[in-house]
């Protein structure tokens, strides 16, 4: 447990009460010590000292809002969002046919159309580039795919299969399915993807945590939505020392009862692997046109669908409450997100005397009614700045006369609310530097709006340390560079403050043990 002190650079604490430090030092995996070089000095024995060059030193990021085993799993499948054009996609589906031994699934993700300047995808396009490899790519938000004839004739969909509950097979006007596929039809054609094996579940797991401790990130927030085994998989790993992030993991809705049998709540694990809350769906997504609208979108009759229905969390939400699991709630459009909260609302004098956090993730769209209900009741918007960086097109396509109260980052922060950041990957990159220039400048992909909504660069920071701590009640411990707390840190080229532009990881520190070093 040699102590370990660092000195010559910025040490920024994030902490509000001293925000800047000439020297830091850790013993085993805590600070020891955050102040002056000699306040430091004196507080150690013998130290290694490492001279930070100018460079800067700060808490280990948060992503909190992650799906850690698919983005495991997604790090070597294609990339569709490489391509700016339709063309450019089919090409890079061509060659990874060309190099893929024939009858062999293909799997993908990242077709956004409002991208591509097209309004129609079907199977047919890609039987043209890949006839012999069943093909499942997902959308950039992962709520619709697009399959080809292959892939839909193993998967046994037919113009006779009935609609599944909360999604669509997508058929033309003879009934015939086109290849696209909304929600939980996704699930039609996972299902006959080849089983995972044991290994494969844990390799992904691994790279996904190598994966985020090259970006700067120490702890993340797994969101569920994944099989019981691969869930059992990720506790395991992640649960040991050596395992690059902490990991704070949600458990889907539908489990409430089982851990309320075993006595399983929020908060319960050890300092790497810890249980998070109930995880909830209230709706889809914007770009597959399945996030819950009070009007319809533009130019349509369609407000998408809500997946899990107000009576449902009206019920469940209690549930969870006295089964000791915080509720985390999906919640993408502005009908969503409002019937979110008036279910919140109607339970709130259960988690409130629990002093639970109860988040609700993406909060997207919002009415300015419902902007300040978040800080008045005590309720968590975790958002992802990156969203909308791929959504701003298609935002003002859909949503035309609406973008106010769309990634109301300020109005929410002016009205008291914590904001907690993170990337929902793989649905986005889990890249902490690129979501906060997107924070900070609200750069899209084309079309740009609302500038007036972007945060503060010490504001964006907070959110990817002492605010993500918060949401998952580990601010007395996480998030800052104070005396006791985790020994989680990054090392960065440069001060953020002078700007964003070359700001590069250059080091990741968890628990006093580096797990990245560039």
């Amino acid at each position: 447990m040699k102590d370990t002190i660092f000195i010559n650079g910025t040490i920024l604490t994030m902490n509000p009460e001293q925000p800047v430090v000439e020297a830091l030092a850790i013993r085993g995996n805590k600070i020891l010590c955050a102040g002056t070089q000699t306040e430091v000095r004196e507080a150690t024995h013998k130290p290694q000292v490492i001279d930070l060059q100018q460079r800067c030193l700060m808490p280990g990021f948060h992503d909190s809002h992650v799906h850690l085993t698919y983005h495991g799993f997604e790090i070597d499948q294609l990339h569709l969002s490489e391509a700016k054009t339709l063309e450019q996609a089919l090409e890079l589906i061509a060659e990874r046919a060309r190099n893929t031994p024939q009858g062999q699934w293909i799997t993908g993700a990242g077709f956004l159309m409002a991208r591509w300047g097209v309004s129609h995808l079907d199977k047919s396009m890609l039987d043209k580039v890949a006839p012999h490899h069943p093909l499942f790519l997902k959308s950039q938000d992962h709520h619709s795919s697009w399959v080809n004839s292959l892939a839909i004739q193993k998967a046994g969909i037919t113009a006779s299969t009935p609609q599944p509950e909360h999604g669509e097979i997508v058929k033309d006007a003879s009934g015939e399915p086109t290849g696209i596929l909304l929600e939980h039809a996704n699930d039609l054609i996972a299902q006959a993807l080849p089983e995972k094996t044991r290994e494969d579940i844990r390799q992904a797991i691994l790279a996904a945590g190598k994966d985020f401790a090259s970006l700067g990130i120490t702890t993340v927030h797994d969101m569920a939505v994944q099989k019981a085994h691969e869930w059992r998989e990720m506790a395991s790993l992640a649960s040991q020392p050596d395992y690059p992030v902490r990991v704070w993991a949600c458990i889907d809705q539908d489990k409430i009862e089982h851990l309320a049998a075993l006595g399983l709540a929020t908060g319960q694990g050890g300092d790497n692997f810890q249980i998070g809350g109930a995880k909830f769906f209230a709706d889809g997504a914007l770009g597959s046109m399945t996030a819950l609208m009070l009007e319809p979108f533009a130019g349509t009759d369609v407000y998408g669908f809500p997946v899990h229905s107000r009576e449902l969390m009206l019920e469940r939400f209690p549930l969870a409450i006295q089964a000791g699991l915080v509720p985390v709630i999906h919640a993408i459009g502005d009908a969503a997100n409002r019937i979110v909260l008036d279910c919140l609302e109607a339970s709130k004098d259960l988690w409130q005397t629990q002093h639970m956090r109860p988040r609700i993730e993406h909060a997207q769209h919002l009415q300015a009614q419902d902007i300040p209900r978040f800080a008045k009741m005590g309720v968590i918007p975790s958002m992802q700045p990156i969203h909308y960086r791929f959504d701003a097109k298609r935002t003002t396509e859909l949503l035309p006369e609406r973008l106010n109260g769309t990634h109301a980052w300020r109005e929410l922060t002016r009205a008291g609310s914590v904001i907690p950041l993170g990337s929902d990957t793989p649905v986005a990159t889990p890249d902490v530097i690129l979501g906060l220039e997107t924070a900070c400048q609200r750069k899209a992909e084309s079309v740009e709006f609302g500038h007036d909504q972007v945060l503060s660069i010490d504001e964006a920071l907070a959110g990817y340390t002492r605010h993500g701590a918060y949401a998952i009640g580990w601010e007395h411990h996480s998030g800052q560079l104070q005396k006791g707390f985790d020994a989680d840190v990054v090392i960065l080229s440069h001060d953020p403050h002078q700007g964003l532009n070359g700001l590069e990881i250059k080091a990741t520190m968890k628990a006093g043990k580096w797990t990245f070093e560039k």
